[in-house]
């Protein structure tokens, strides 16, 4: 049985990735489909405590409501299901829990997006996809979206 982790958040380019997880878990119908939503600092919920502002992180549970939900929401657009899944949630920075979360589910494959950053977003942010690719404990498959040119 493959065990394939699927990072998402929720944006357009996870949305690609989610159908094609679609697609391959109802074509490999062994594969364990295991998405994975990482929390980050900006994701924070600021908390009035007395007369300071003390900055939680949703609860788990929410947000692996949310990322369910989503998940069902793009199986409906699809007309397919998934027939083997899981939504985890984890905190910390994105790429390093991807990998860590991959190396303790033993995964086969990591089914990434990448979101086209520019130049300059490239060099001041790194890629996540890219640093996924360069510490990965497996394969990596990266989704890129086509881009639609407009002609002159």
């Amino acid at each position: 049985m493959k065990k394939v982790v699927v990072p998402i958040d929720g944006s357009e380019t996870s949305k690609g990735v989610v159908d094609y997880a679609i697609y391959y878990a109802n074509r490999e119908q062994e594969a364990d489909m295991l998405f994975l939503h990482v929390i980050t600092v900006l994701e924070h919920e600021p908390v009035f405590y007395g007369e300071g502002e003390v900055v939680l992180p949703p609860s788990d549970e929410k947000v692996t409501a949310e990322f369910t939900k989503f998940i069902e929401d793009r199986m409906e657009a699809v007309g397919k299901r998934i027939p083997r899944m899981s939504v985890s949630v984890r905190s910390g920075k994105v790429y390093d829990r991807i990998v860590r979360f991959a190396e303790e589910q033993d995964a086969d494959m990591i089914m990434i997006g990448h979101r086209g950053l520019s130049p300059m977003q490239r060099f001041f942010l790194g890629s996540v996809a890219a640093k996924v690719v360069a510490q990965a404990p497996c394969s990596v498959y990266v989704h890129r979206p086509k881009e639609r040119r407009s002609e002159v």
